[in-house]
């Protein structure tokens, strides 16, 4: 399989930090001075500290849409991969952003770029983007497709949690509560065609962190056989116990890694999914990975949820620093909780 085009749209609201901070004093005008004040300040530390900036979200005011910025996406994946449309002979649309339960998205995205083709979904979370790649090379090596797309719309944040997460002041509640300030927006469409290139796809699951990060439905007390409140911020909104998720996400894919690569010096690159500068610096300094993993997205666009990875790789590849030929290894972790490593010569 090879990756013959990579093509991402942001959404044009800019939100930094200070914005951030500013619409939440804004939203709880009764709260007292001084509580207000000091939940800021801890919440201004945290975001410093675990590396975020910026995020931005599409503006509805000016009528930006998730499907114009995902058809935007696809049109130039296309066309950067010299693939006419009606060369894809499946698209497959993968994360959490969606408008629908049923049917799946990828017929609304086939139907805006008029393709007649093979359309499913596949959904897991931030590893999603991966899970769909992965079942794009089984099709591809099977010789049922010769060009697939793979499309993402990460839209998020007003369908689960902006601004309803900002009312409130309680700093128990950041416990979790605070991935969801560091949300951040984007579309990305993937062209992957029929190569003789060998991909290495290796993934582990934990189910018993799975109630770290959740974002539940109104049955989800039918379905979890769970004891506990999983909708700690209410129904369809965001729940995520970030700093757990973030150390047993680390030790787990710092683990795996060691086992897969006793020996890291050929590979070029890792692309991890970035939820957190922090933890990322950690897993690259616990690794002696120096210098060799792309960490450049969370800080401007915060965290893409199954965006970011290849958001990184059009980055990383737009800038000169990824080349063809160079050795690669994703290495996402995901709420599940599950990690991946998929290595292959981009």
């Amino acid at each position: 399989m090879r990756i013959g085009s990579i093509a991402v749209r942001i959404p044009s609201r800019k939100i930094t930090n200070e914005d951030m901070l500013a619409e939440i004093a804004k939203l709880n005008p009764d709260s007292s001075p001084k509580q207000l004040n000091r939940y800021l300040r801890g919440l201004g530390f945290i975001l410093d500290r675990c590396g975020s900036n910026t995020r931005f979200l599409r503006d509805r005011e000016s009528g930006e849409t998730a499907h114009a910025l995902i058809h935007e996406a696809c049109t130039e994946a296309l066309a950067s991969a010299g693939i006419a449309a009606e060369d894809i002979g499946l698209l497959i649309y993968c994360g959490v952003g969606r408008g629908f339960l049923e049917p799946a998205s990828a017929y609304f995205v086939a139907r805006s770029l008029g393709l007649s083709c093979e359309c499913f979904d596949v959904l897991d979370a931030c590893m999603s983007w991966v899970r769909a790649l992965h079942i794009a090379y089984q099709f591809l090596a099977a010789g049922l497709h010769r060009h697939i797309l793979v499309v993402n719309g990460e839209f998020n944040m007003y369908e689960h949690g902006y601004p309803e997460l900002l009312r409130g002041i309680c700093r128990e509640r950041l416990r979790y509560t605070f991935p969801a300030f560091t949300i951040g927006e984007a579309a990305t469409a993937t062209v992957v065609s029929a190569s003789e290139e060998i991909w290495r796809f290796r993934f582990r699951s934990q189910p018993e962190h799975v109630a770290l990060c959740t974002i539940p439905l109104a049955a989800h007390a039918d379905f979890s056989g769970i004891d506990a409140d999983l909708a700690l911020n209410g129904v369809g909104q965001f729940v995520s116990f970030g700093q757990k998720l973030s150390c047993a996400g680390l030790e787990g894919i710092v683990n795996f890694i060691k086992q897969e690569y006793p020996n890291r010096d050929a590979i070029r690159w890792w692309f991890p999914h970035a939820a957190s500068r922090e933890m990322c610096r950690l897993a690259e300094q616990r690794l002696g990975l120096q210098g060799r993993v792309f960490n450049d997205v969370f800080p401007r666009y915060g965290n893409l949820v199954s965006a970011s990875i290849p958001a990184a790789l059009n980055i990383a590849l737009s800038d000169g620093r990824l080349r063809r030929g160079q050795r690669v290894v994703l290495c996402p972790v995901s709420a599940g909780m599950s990690q991946a490593l998929v290595e292959f010569t981009f």
